[in-house]
């Protein structure tokens, strides 16, 4: 084998094995079940998650589930199973921490919408493997969130705004 063919294999080599060190992680968060265990409204409430994504490499994202001016009645919430609210790609030493809040939306246009509460999960790309932290936001007062775990699925209990809400997500 002369020299240039043995570079040519050797360079091949070392990009094939470079990407394959390289992995991006697609990562699935979905709301597992939510009940209304408590509305502020004796009719019920107008729900919907408020979903902040910010990540170490520098891009913010905001979004809304379902899409505005959409929302969930808290009747229909029983029906809501295995729901993806979020969905991304994770590169290389890549961190990104969602701020997933449920908000009630008010009748009118000009009221601002209410927080019931949030939770935070931090994903983070450690060579190719997912980690995964779940906790509270800084900014919610702790007697309005009580996170539990149940069958290795992440529960949440938001209690504002005069609700009470138990909420479910999970990873994949």
């Amino acid at each position: 084998m002369n020299i240039r063919k043995l570079i040519g294999f050797i360079f091949l080599g070392v990009l094939v094995f470079g990407e394959a060190m390289a992995k991006d992680l697609a990562v699935t968060l979905k709301l597992v079940d939510i009940y209304a265990e408590k509305t502020a409204d004796p009719s019920g409430d107008a729900v919907y998650f408020n979903i902040t994504q910010y990540s170490n490499l520098g891009h913010s994202k905001e979004g809304r589930v379902p899409a505005y001016p959409g929302h969930w009645l808290s009747k229909q919430l029983p029906s809501l199973k295995n729901l993806t609210l979020w969905r991304g790609s994770l590169k290389e030493n890549e961190s990104i921490k969602l701020i997933l809040s449920l908000g009630e939306q008010e009748s009118s246009a000009w009221e601002v919408s209410t927080s019931i509460g949030a939770a935070q999960l931090t994903l983070e790309n450690k060579g190719g493997k997912l980690k995964k932290t779940w906790t509270v936001p800084i900014f919610e007062e702790k007697e309005e969130v009580e996170m539990l775990k149940k069958d290795d699925k992440e529960r949440f209990v938001f209690k504002g705004a005069g609700s009470r809400y138990d909420v479910g997500f999970e990873i994949e």
